[in-house]
């Protein structure tokens, strides 16, 4: 799809709507599947990880978002490690902020466009 054939146009019901969220995109970095290999040293998957997108309050700035993250960082770790092994005794323990930067990729997007007429459904 074209930019022209995208642009808004004033009342146009194709418009994609913001659905008032920003969103954080979370990709496995080496350390993560350095960690998930020493779990299962013929897990196929571990290198081919295309990541995850979260859904936060709809700020206005990516310093906002960053300000969530450290104070959230964890809940996202969790979630990540739990996606491959649900065992937490292989977790590793003591999880920090750095280590989360060194485990994963992320970034900030303030802006979340909705391009389908449905309803978003949560599961």
């Amino acid at each position: 799809m074209d930019y022209k054939s995208f642009q808004r146009i004033a009342g146009d019901p194709d418009d994609p709507d913001n659905v008032m969220r920003t969103a954080l995109v979370v990709i496995p970095k080496k350390p993560f599947a350095d960690w998930l290999k020493s779990i299962d040293p013929k897990d196929e998957h571990a290198e081919q990880m295309e990541g995850d997108v979260y859904l936060l309050p709809d700020y206005e700035t990516p310093g906002q978002m960053e300000g969530w993250l450290k104070k959230n960082f964890n809940k996202i770790f969790i979630h990540q490690l739990n996606t491959w092994y649900v065992d937490e005794t292989v977790w590793p323990p003591a999880r920090t902020f750095k280590m989360f930067k060194e485990w994963f990729q992320y970034s900030t997007h303030t802006m979340v466009w909705d391009t389908q007429d449905n309803f978003i459904e949560k599961v």
